[in-house]
């Protein structure tokens, strides 16, 4: 199943997507922003640098300490 992204209009969630803050909040749960170029048709994202993905795997620990190391290299597709 190819998953698209959802596209944003509104001009003030734009501004704030494009802010360069790292995350969004909305309701009570925070979502992590994160650029990229290509998406797979399953929507996964492959990292191929190895600084980004050094980036992904600090921020991935720091910040959700709730997932094992198996399920951050999940994320990552490693």
């Amino acid at each position: 199943m190819k998953l698209d992204p959802i596209r944003i209009d509104h001009a003030d969630v734009k501004k704030a997507i494009q802010s360069g803050h790292p995350y969004i909040q909305v309701d009570n749960k925070k979502f992590l922003l994160m650029e990229v170029e290509e998406m797979s048709d399953d929507g996964g994202y492959h990292v191929t640098d190895p600084d980004e993905e050094k980036q992904l795997v600090t921020a991935l620990e720091e910040d959700n300490p709730i997932l094992s190391e198996d399920q951050i290299k999940k994320m990552l597709g490693s």
